[in-house]
């Protein structure tokens, strides 16, 4: 169920992996559809693509029975995400590499 301020409804099923619908708790095809869907309802299918790999091992694998994510939260961990991998390719291009 996706809130909206007043609003609620449910979320979309982008169906890429699982015909079964939604599931979390670990890093099976049900997670990744959930993080699809839900990125998609918050950022847009092109963003979504690009992300939901990585915000279903950072978020949706670890729910536990009952959680809650919002908008904002996700917006943030986009952001990160975005200038992570945005200067992991700088240093890619400069010939830098890092191992951790």
């Amino acid at each position: 169920m996706v809130q909206d301020n007043a609003d609620e409804y449910p979320l979309e099923h982008i169906e890429r992996h699982s015909p079964n619908g939604f599931n979390w708790g670990f890093g099976g095809s049900g997670p990744a559809d959930t993080a699809l869907s839900i990125l998609t309802d918050c950022l847009g299918m092109e963003q979504a693509n690009q992300l939901y790999q990585l915000f279903k091992w950072e978020f949706v694998a670890g729910w536990g029975d009952e959680w809650r994510i919002s908008e904002q939260q996700i917006r943030e961990w986009v952001e990160r995400v975005e200038k992570d991998l945005s200067r992991a390719g700088e240093e890619v291009r400069t010939g830098v590499i890092l191992l951790l």
